[in-house]
């Protein structure tokens, strides 16, 4: 499965997960704009873990997207008739907004009764310019069942700069 893919859920399950994303770019939002204090930890009805927003994932981009996406869902929330789980161009946009969520908390967001693993290795690293290298993973190898996830921005990728997502000295396997 595409990791951006956002699963196909129907009725209910599937307007409370739309739900659940706005609000929480909404939540976002606030943060960043000063209306909430960023430190402040969110609490979700139906949810065990607290969520707490990773203050350098809040990147100009990813703050732009988010926005975004809220502008799209409005019409949807205001709409609930126009929201089809098969839709594919609205599970993309869901998908996007549920990684830049996840990045921003730190912590998977599944839905319904979606079963995603975790990678075992997890880096995000954000930068204005690159001159040097940025290597996200750098490891001897990876086993058959091994996971890593990377995310990496720049803005300024220099002439002498390198971005590297995973470099591996040996097989992966």
């Amino acid at each position: 499965m595409d990791p951006l893919a956002f699963p196909v859920l129907a009725g209910t399950v599937f307007t409370e997960a739309v739900r659940f994303l706005f609000d929480r770019a909404s939540a976002v939002l606030d943060r960043r704009s000063g209306r909430v204090p960023i430190e402040e930890p969110e609490r979700v009805a139906g949810r065990s873990e607290i969520l707490q927003v990773q203050g350098a994932e809040l990147t100009d981009a990813r703050i732009e997207r988010i926005t975004q996406a809220q502008g799209a869902l409005r019409v949807y929330l205001s709409r609930p008739n126009l929201l089809q789980g098969d839709d594919d161009e609205l599970r993309d946009l869901l998908g996007q907004l549920r990684r830049d969520l996840e990045e921003v908390y730190g912590c998977g967001l599944p839905f319904g009764d979606e079963q995603r693993t975790r990678p075992g290795a997890e880096v995000s690293q954000h930068a204005d310019e690159i001159s040097g290298q940025q290597v996200g993973i750098r490891a001897q190898g990876m086993t058959a069942t091994g996971r890593a996830r990377v995310v990496q921005t720049a803005k300024t990728i220099t002439e002498t700069g390198e971005q590297v997502g995973l470099h591996f000295d040996g097989s992966i396997g």
